[in-house]
């Protein structure tokens, strides 16, 4: 144990097994803390008291005997323990380090670029200055800012455009996209989300662009790899290298993915972060599938059939009890097919022929119906047009969300409860199924009354109450003893008794 080291500092040695198998000795070793947990001014006291014992026993063995040698290791096996055990309470528990905080960094802007700190004001940015989460940056026309992220990832905001950091860590990265363009180079292995309102687009290793400059819609385009988007609280949709998908942020949040067109390529904002992509030694993905350089897309006639594009242009609209389906192609592809499939899928890009749910042989048929849907799902549609040769031409693919269905009103009701008291008659009811009437009449039919009554049995009073109020309650302080009285509760609407309550008999004694 620590005898070794006892013997150094005194001179002598404590053995360890002058009180061995003694109860307390052993309860002694089990909670002595460990060399190394104890401070080295304490661990001497410890050994001097150990040793100071030893010896008082040895002296007093011959005189006490067994009985007065017990005694005293029980008093030194104690008071060893007991130093024991606050040594090893005062000792510091090391406190486990807080992660560092983590920055990101501006590293290149041109124009008017602006950050604000939470609650803050939007100031200029300073070239290479620290941004932590919480910070907001934006840009003015002509203008554009590089951000570098503690993991190597990058966005670079484009002009006219606001993005917000949400969070940071060493792989992981949230933004806000609020608006405008921005395009992500993510580095593999980062958790690396963007969000817009209840959209957001979780990258898989990827180079991708946001856009929201078109009103109402938020287009999330695949440059490299995949992007899984999550609508709501819906299962996320993947989109893939060279995919584009358009989200709309109305409240039925409709979503199309499609192959991205080759004029979308060439636009100047994305065809310049693919272009910077290149020059720092990434893979431009879709780019480098394109048999054409951006820059004679670019030069291409507008009004060229977009060779990417799909040849059948696929729409979808949802109510709660189902989807419609209407698509078209140009006059050129008329009679080019004799026969239409339907697609559907749950939770991925349908595929013919596994997701069929239709099939027409009258191709001059342009819209569909599914009424097999379910309320607050998701689904994906596609159209599958075989051609005389039997070759498959595929339309986009429209990503529709189903609303839930407004559950169906209650009937309007009363629900009317009557006692007696030392007054009358209590009466209490509750309105449900409607908040807007005009009041109540409340009913009371005679039952029974004794033969010298001045309210015989069979008789009707009718009071009207004005009262908008969804509970209420009335005291009946003419009910006179030894009746038996019924009452009933009608709701008024306009003047008239829209629905009466059930009925409630009460005997006064």
């Amino acid at each position: 144990m620590f005898n070794r080291k006892a013997g150094r500092r005194t001179g002598k040695a404590v053995s360890e097994g002058f009180d061995a198998g003694h109860p307390m000795a052993e309860v002694m070793r089990s909670i002595q803390p460990a060399d190394v947990d104890m401070d080295p001014e304490a661990r001497e006291r410890l050994m001097s008291r150990l040793f100071s014992v030893q010896r008082r026993m040895v002296r007093e063995r011959h005189g006490r005997g067994w009985a007065g040698w017990k005694a005293v290791l029980i008093a030194g096996a104690a008071a060893a323990a007991a130093v024991a055990v606050a040594l090893a309470i005062m000792v510091p528990t090391p406190e486990k380090p807080e992660p560092a905080r983590q920055f990101a960094r501006a590293s290149g802007f041109l124009g008017n670029v602006e950050v604000m700190q939470p609650h803050g004001e939007w100031r200029a940015v300073v070239n290479g200055e620290s941004l932590e989460a919480g910070v907001s940056v934006r840009t003015g026309d002509a203008s554009f800012i590089t951000i570098l992220f503690p993991d190597g990832s990058i966005m670079r905001i484009s002009d006219g455009s606001e993005a917000r950091i949400k969070g940071l860590g060493e792989q992981s990265v949230s933004l806000e996209h609020v608006r405008g363009g921005t395009y992500h180079r993510v580095h593999n292995g980062t958790r690396y989300t963007v969000m817009n309102q209840d959209v957001s687009s979780r990258a898989l290793g990827t180079a991708f662009n946001v856009d929201n400059r078109t009103e109402g819609n938020l287009e999330i385009l695949t440059v490299q790899s995949a992007v899984e988007v999550r609508i709501g609280g819906h299962e996320p949709i993947k989109v893939d290298e060279g995919e584009v998908m358009v989200v709309s942020l109305s409240q039925d949040k409709k979503a199309v993915k499609q192959k991205v067109s080759r004029e979308r390529l060439a636009e100047g904002r994305l065809y310049a972060n693919v272009q910077q992509d290149a020059q720092d030694g990434y893979s431009t993905g879709i780019y480098e599938q394109v048999d054409m350089e951006p820059e004679q897309l670019a030069d291409e006639e507008s009004g060229a059939r977009d060779e990417v594009s799909p040849v059948i242009s696929l729409e979808g609209s949802a109510t709660e009890t189902g989807v419609s389906l209407n698509w078209n192609w140009s006059a050129e592809h008329e009679g080019e097919f004799h026969e239409l499939v339907v697609l559907r899928s749950d939770f991925s890009e349908p595929v013919y022929p596994d997701d069929e749910i239709a099939r027409y042989s009258d191709v001059s048929i342009r819209t569909a119906n599914d009424d097999s849907v379910t309320g607050g799902q998701t689904y994906q549609y596609r159209l599958a047009a075989r051609s005389g040769y039997g070759s498959i031409t595929h339309s986009n693919t429209v990503v529709i969300n189903v609303p839930v269905p407004e559950p169906e009103p209650k009937p309007a009701s009363i629900s009317l409860s009557a006692s007696t008291s030392a007054n009358g008659v209590t009466l209490e009811w509750s309105v449900s199924g409607v908040t807007n009437f005009n009041g109540f009449v409340v009913e009371r039919m005679v039952e029974k009354a004794p033969r010298e009554s001045k309210t015989p049995a069979g008789g009707v009073d009718v009071t009207r109450i004005d009262s908008g109020d969804v509970f209420y309650t009335y005291l009946d302080g003419d009910a006179a003893p030894k009746h038996t009285y019924t009452y009933r509760v009608g709701l008024v609407v306009e003047g008239a008794v829209m629905v009466y309550s059930n009925s409630a008999t009460v005997k006064l004694p």
